[in-house]
């Protein structure tokens, strides 16, 4: 009998887990990355993806909820990285930092290469089917 109260008792507090644990839907992680320069008014637009347009979706920008049009995380952009000289050895550290991760990190076409020694965003070169 004591097993099975605390069986019960242990499915109680994982439901009451779940309920309190936030959900993210898959249009929250499709938001484009917020960019402070190039948004002009801080005025919020949406509270939820049910106030935007077609399939903008809610997200967060540098002051508050615009709707935005989502990006697919796992599509890589078109074009290819433009090449750079490997460095062999490697005359003074790294200054550089990381800008991007993948391709969605990146505005517009730009894609996210390798740039000596950190990933930055840059304009592909076009891709010449022969």
């Amino acid at each position: 009998m004591r097993c099975l109260i605390s069986l019960a008792l242990g499915l109680l507090a994982v439901e009451v887990a779940l309920a309190l644990e936030p959900v993210f839907t898959a249009a929250q992680s499709m938001c484009p990355k917020a960019s402070s320069e190039k948004e002009m008014s801080c005025t919020q637009n949406c509270r939820s993806n049910q106030d935007c347009e077609g399939n903008a979706v809610c997200c967060p920008s540098s002051c508050g909820l615009t709707c935005k049009t989502p990006i697919n995380l796992d599509a890589p952009k078109a074009g290819r990285c433009p090449w750079v000289s490997p460095q062999i050895i490697p005359s003074e550290s790294c200054s550089e930092q990381n800008e991007c991760s993948t391709d969605s990190d990146c505005e517009g076409n730009e894609k996210c290469c390798t740039s000596r020694c950190a990933m930055k965003c840059v304009v592909p070169q076009a891709v010449i089917l022969q």
